[in-house]
C-alpha cells in the first residue's frame, strides 16, 4: 500500500509594492490673493503627507498679460513655492496667459500630467464670485480627472 499523498495548493507570495499616493501630481490654480489661502495650505499639507508634487498656476487674461498683473501673479506663486519648500513638497509654478482661465487650467493639467485639480468653488465676494464659479464649472465639465473643490 502506498501512503496517502497530501497536496497543498500554494500561492506565490509577492512583496507588496511600496505605498503610492492616490494623487501624485496636483494642479493648484491660485487666485489673486498674496496671502496663503486655506485651499493652498490644505493642498500643500496633503501633498506633504502623501509625497505628491504640486503644480501651482495663476492665470492672467490676455489683456492683463503685461505689466503689474503678471508681476503680481509671480509674487503669488512665489509665496506658494516658499511654503511648499518649507514643507518639503516638490512644487512647480507657472503664470498662464489666456482669455479663458478654465481652458488654461485644463490645458495645464494635461501638460503637467496632473491627476487631481484642487481649486476654489467660489470667489470671495461680488462679481469675482460669479466669475470664478463659472470658471470652476467649466473646469469640472472639461477636465478628465478629479477636481477637488474648496468653499
Amino acid at each position: 500500500m502506498t501512503p496517502d499523498v497530501l497536496h497543498v495548493p500554494t500561492l506565490p507570495a509577492h512583496a507588496a509594492p511600496e505605498h503610492q499616493p492616490m494623487f501624485r501630481r496636483i494642479l493648484l490654480p491660485v487666485d489673486g490673493s498674496l496671502s496663503m489661502t486655506p485651499l493652498a495650505r490644505t493642498c500643500l499639507a496633503y501633498a506633504a503627507g502623501t509625497g505628491a508634487a504640486v503644480i501651482a498656476v495663476h492665470v492672467v487674461t490676455d489683456a492683463d498679460a503685461a505689466g503689474a498683473k503678471r508681476i503680481h501673479a509671480g509674487r503669488i506663486l512665489q509665496n506658494v513655492a516658499e511654503t511648499a519648500h518649507t514643507l518639503g513638497v516638490p512644487c512647480e509654478c507657472q503664470v498662464l496667459t489666456g482669455a479663458e482661465p478654465w481652458r488654461e487650467i485644463v490645458r495645464a493639467a494635461l501638460d503637467h500630467h496632473a491627476d487631481l485639480i484642487c481649486m476654489s468653488s467660489h470667489g470671495r465676494h461680488g462679481a469675482s464670485e460669479h466669475i470664478l464659479a463659472s470658471q470652476t464649472a467649466r473646469v469640472i465639465e472639461h477636465a478628465h480627472l478629479p477636481v477637488l473643490l474648496f468653499r
